[in-house]
C-alpha cells in the first residue's frame, strides 16, 4: 500500500474513507481502491480483537443497553400504559456502521463483512388481528435474520436474547 513499515495504519478511517469516496463518487486514490478487500478484511479483524471475538461481557458492554431499551419499548408496545405508548407506530434508532457488527455478532448473524452504506438493523413488532398473539421480524440490510417472516414473540425468551440482557426480552403474558 505504499506505508512505512514503522508507520502505524488506522484501518476503520481508511475504510471509512474509501466507502465514502464511492458513495459519493469522489475520485479514489488507485492505490486504496487495490487494497479494498484488504483493509475492509484488516478492519473487521481489528473490530473483532476489540469485541474480544463476541465476549459476553464486552457484548453486553457494546450492545447490552440498546437491547434492554429495544426490550423495554416492545415490552410497552405489547401492553401500552398510557394513550401515547398505545400510539407510537415507530421508534428510530440510528448508528455507524462499527456499531451494527457488535448488534449482529450479539445476534449471531455477522457476517465476517463490514456493513454496506446505509445499512440497518430492522425489528419489526406485529400483533394477529384475530388470535392478539405478537409477533416479530427482524431484518438485516432488507434481509430476514431466520427462513421464517415473522417468529412468534414468545420465542424472544430465547437463551440468545438472554444471554446479553441476563433475563428474557420480553415478560411473560
Amino acid at each position: 500500500m505504499g506505508i512505512e513499515g514503522d508507520k502505524s495504519v488506522d484501518f476503520f478511517l481508511l475504510l471509512d474513507n474509501i466507502l465514502a469516496e464511492q458513495v459519493h463518487n469522489l475520485p479514489s486514490c488507485p492505490v486504496l481502491k487495490n487494497f479494498q478487500q484488504t483493509v475492509e478484511r484488516r478492519s473487521v479483524d481489528s473490530l473483532l480483537f476489540l469485541l474480544e471475538d463476541g465476549s459476553r461481557e464486552v457484548l453486553q458492554m457494546s450492545v447490552g443497553l440498546l437491547f434492554y431499551t429495544l426490550q423495554k419499548n416492545i415490552t410497552e408496545a405489547v401492553d401500552p400504559s398510557s394513550p401515547a405508548e398505545k400510539a407510537r407506530k415507530l421508534i428510530l434508532y440510528a448508528s455507524h456502521d462499527v456499531t451494527l457488527i457488535p448488534v449482529l455478532v450479539a445476534l449471531g448473524t455477522f457476517d465476517h463483512k463490514w456493513p454496506p452504506y446505509a445499512a440497518d438493523v430492522t425489528l419489526e413488532l406485529y400483533e394477529h388481528r384475530q388470535s392478539k398473539e405478537w409477533f416479530v421480524r427482524m431484518s438485516y440490510h432488507g434481509e430476514g435474520f431466520c427462513s421464517a417472516l415473522c417468529a412468534p414473540l414468545r420465542l424472544y425468551h430465547s437463551p440468545l436474547v438472554q444471554k446479553w440482557l441476563g433475563h428474557p426480552l420480553v415478560s411473560s403474558h
